[in-house]
């Protein structure tokens, strides 16, 4: 099997580069030459099945495991997918170890496998496409198909005119409901035994009612698979399977034009969660991808001169198209998921600390990775608590700023998760209580990330003011944190207040401490902050007597007389969801923008509320739990982040660690690092 080109090949390859260059400046240099027309990009699974024949055991199929994956499903040429296409499935595996034969790229982690819904290509070898290329390249742009290559192949390849005919005019329900393929072969193992094909097989699941002919628009395809992954929250299933030939000969492996017959033999499985997929940092991120078959592990190399041609082209049009967006071409790491519904992109949210802050993130994400994957097999903080499911109905009143998604009477899905800051087992340690709420869209269920968190605690300020503040609590030893409170550091009349002598959850009022940038449809931007109350709307409740004290104490074991049952606060309050109406209201307090410059205004400072008769409280939801959570893999996986939130809403950035905007905007960095940390924490996991 020939893995160098010939100078012949190598001049017509060049040849074709330059047209598809030519083209992407006609049509465009920002958008792909190929499958510019993206569906989605999702993240999955792909796990190498167990048990499989020793024969199939081979490059990343040589052992059981399971990898972050991201596909992207595209149409190949047409805006309107209504219309007849060749269509595309590029799967992005990440965490593969070992060299990789792309040149350049060695020890990139991914492995790339590009395919269509074709299961033949319509060109053999580099000739033909050049001729290819430079007709398509006068007809193109006139929207015309391009005739001369047309006619040449029907005097010269007549066997091979059904192929090109037939290439573009597949139809779909979905995409998760078609079958793919690699269409060109690939090596598989380091020798020249055997040869493969690779393809990709839906499962019946994969399609349960395809939109109606007459209700299909020019986007269908997207809107099938926001109705499966998110919509009905079903996950989407394939077969990852290779086609063995040990027919390595030139004639095989030049002709992609030819079905091979035997057998397919799946070797993985694909699996797609339920998820949101169209949030505009994770559609950014698909479009940022590059794919291509060379990034492959050498038992897997490409094959054959339409792969030469992909080596060269692939590359040669990312790099294009990267330099005109300005973007870095990056090979992701698997761990990008965890923040594609954030309001603002790593790159936002880094973009403007200095070196100082940066120093300060560095040393808590550290910290907080260690105790997410290390000392709490859980959460780094809020590590137990308890789960419940709902409905949340907007009821803001007259004059309450607009918004697209504050709708009087719209009623969203939530999870509300109760927890314990201080990480203790014991329910009956001295404690705070906190109390965090996932929002999903309206009429979805309540599968996957949701697009907005609120992330609140017992009392009405935090007990420091700043992330460098918070960073000298966290790394000082319990017994030295009254130096802290001796110092004015921490504020312990503050801490004190976020203490509860604990009898239910719902006894409760919780406060998200910093505020966020609120902005209505006219484009007015105020403050806000939010609390949860009790529907019965009645007083904060257990707050301490006033002679106690926390002494820089954030939690404290629990007093001897204490006979409770260590886990009385989760019975409890599973007990009320079950057999009682457990209800509450969110409130927001709002406050218009002072003018510039901000600064490090007193509005920012996370230890000081704000005064209720000038911000009086409006409530915004109603909020009913109807069902306990109980599926403690799926609690596992819930992640909460005060970056998760719609367009109306966003986190206030600072400069510094010592600006009080500091802690809500380092809380937005660390807290993805840490959830990837657990993340590779085996279950259980503390919930």
């Amino acid at each position: 099997m020939t893995e160098t080109a010939s100078p012949d090949i190598d001049a017509g390859i060049a040849e074709i580069d330059e047209l598809q260059r030519l083209l992407m400046r006609s049509t465009g240099p920002g958008v792909r030459g190929q499958h510019y027309k993206q569906h989605g990009c999702v993240f999955a699974t792909f796990e190498v099945l167990a048990d499989l024949p020793e024969r199939l055991k081979i490059g990343v199929f040589a052992k059981p495991k399971a990898y972050t994956a991201y596909i992207r499903f595209s149409n190949g040429a047409q805006l309107d997918d209504t219309k007849p296409d060749i269509h595309g499935m590029a799967i992005k595996l990440t965490g593969v170890a070992g060299r990789k034969i792309l040149e350049g790229e060695e020890d990139a982690a991914t492995h790339d496998f590009v395919l269509a819904d074709k299961p033949v290509f319509f060109i053999r070898n580099t000739s033909d496409y050049v001729r290819f290329m430079a007709d398509f390249a006068q007809s193109a742009p006139r929207g015309e198909p391009p005739l001369a290559f047309i006619a040449w192949l029907k005097e010269n390849r007549p066997e091979d005119l059904p192929v090109l005919l037939g290439f573009r005019q597949q139809v779909q329900d979905s995409p998760l409901a078609a079958r793919y393929w690699s269409q060109v072969p690939y090596a598989y193992g380091l020798d020249d035994a055997q040869v493969c094909r690779y393809s990709v097989v839906p499962t019946k699941e994969n399609l349960v009612s395809p939109i109606p002919s007459e209700a299909s628009g020019a986007g269908y395809l997207r809107e099938a698979m926001i109705g499966h992954i998110t919509r009905a929250a079903r996950p989407a299933v394939f077969d990852f399977c290779v086609q063995l030939n040990d027919d390595t000969s030139a004639s095989t492996i030049n002709n992609p034009t030819v079905e091979w017959t035997t057998p397919v033999e799946p070797v993985a499985r694909i699996a797609i969660p339920p998820q949101t997929f169209t949030s505009t940092a994770q559609l950014a991120f698909g479009e940022n991808l590059s794919f291509t078959p060379w990034h492959a592990m050498p038992e897997h190399r490409p094959l054959g001169e339409i792969n030469e041609v992909r080596r060269r082209v692939y590359l040669s049009s990312s790099g294009l198209r990267h330099e005109t967006n300005q973007v870095v071409r990056r090979e992701p790491t698997g761990n990008e998921h965890w923040s594609f519904n954030m309001r603002l992109s790593p790159e936002e949210l880094t973009a403007g600390i200095n070196a100082d802050f940066k120093a300060v993130l560095a040393k808590l994400q550290a910290t907080f990775n260690f105790m997410a994957a290390n000392l709490q097999h859980g959460r780094a903080t809020h590590t137990y608590g308890v789960v419940a499911k709902g409905e949340a109905r907007c009821i803001t009143p007259a004059g309450f700023p607009e918004t697209d998604v504050f709708v009087p009477g719209r009623v969203f899905p939530i999870i509300l998760r109760h927890s314990s800051p201080g990480g203790r087992a014991d329910d009956r340690a001295r404690d705070g209580v906190a109390a965090s709420i996932k929002f999903f869209a309206p009429g979805a269920s309540t599968d996957g990330d949701g697009f907005y968190d609120i992330l609140m605690n017992a009392g009405r300020q935090l007990f420091v003011r700043s992330i460098r503040d918070f960073s000298t609590f966290v790394h000082t030893p319990d017994d030295d944190r009254i130096k802290l409170v001796e110092s004015g550091l921490m504020l312990d009349d503050q801490l004190r207040e976020a203490y509860r002598i604990r009898g239910s959850f719902t006894d409760s009022q919780y406060h998200t401490w910093v505020c966020f940038q609120f902005t209505d449809k006219t484009g007015v931007s105020r403050y806000v902050r939010f609390r949860l109350i009790n529907a019965d709307r009645g007083p904060d409740r257990g707050l301490p007597r006033p002679e106690f004290r926390a002494d820089g104490h954030p939690s404290m074991d629990a007093t001897p007389d204490d006979d409770r049952a260590p886990d009385f606060l989760r019975k409890d309050f599973i007990h009320r969801v079950r057999h009682s109406d457990v209800r509450y209201i969110l409130q927001a307090q709002l406050r218009d923008a002072p003018p510039p410059p901000i600064g490090n205004h007193e509005l920012f400072d996370p230890s000081q509320p704000w005064n209720e008769y000038w911000f009086p409280w409006a409530d915004m939801f109603e909020i009913r739990l109807t069902e306990v959570m109980d599926d403690q893999a799926a609690v596992s996986r819930l992640e909460l982040n005060p970056n998760r939130s719609p367009e109306c809403i966003r986190i206030p950035l600072a400069t510094s660690p010592d600006d009080y905007a500091s802690l809500g905007h380092a809380r937005a960095i660390v807290y993805p690092g840490a959830r990837a940390a657990r993340a590779a924490v085996p279950s259980p996991q503390n919930n």
